[in-house]
């Protein structure tokens, strides 16, 4: 991963091999970037997506076995106690055109990745949800 300083965050190349959401994690840390939002283009490698089923509370995920246009990633930071928390969801494509959507819970970039992370000016903290179980933005 290489990054820059950019006017109103950061620039992110991520590099063939990376985990794109733990690399992504660590430059948050090491930035000390507790809410902001990110997107991105590239490729994956075998990412894993998930559907959030709110009848059993609990997410489907769904391992993607391959490369694939990494179309769009949109999401944000927060904290979760005192972990720093990448939500994200992701577009991806295959060879055929096919699109698929969700939650991703983890990918290898496959030829490159680049990302805008936009920091925040405040902290925003995560916590669980009563109803869904799920730890959501707490405002």
């Amino acid at each position: 991963m290489q990054f820059t300083k950019i006017q109103n965050g950061f620039l992110v190349r991520c590099d063939i091999g990376d985990e794109v959401v733990s690399t992504l994690a660590k430059l948050a840390y090491q930035k000390d970037i507790s809410s902001g939002i990110i997107i991105g283009i590239g490729a994956l490698k075998n990412p894993v997506l998930g559907y959030f089923d709110m009848l059993k509370k609990e997410y489907l995920k769904k391992e993607f076995e391959g490369n694939f246009e990494l179309l769009n990633l949109t999401g944000n930071f927060a904290r979760l106690d005192s972990d720093i928390i990448l939500h994200s969801h992701a577009t991806i494509s295959d060879v055929d055109f096919n699109v698929f959507g969700g939650h991703l819970f983890e990918g290898e970039i496959a030829v490159t990745g680049e990302f805008y992370i936009y920091p925040g000016d405040i902290i925003i903290k995560r916590g669980p949800d009563k109803i869904t179980g799920l730890n959501l933005i707490k405002l």
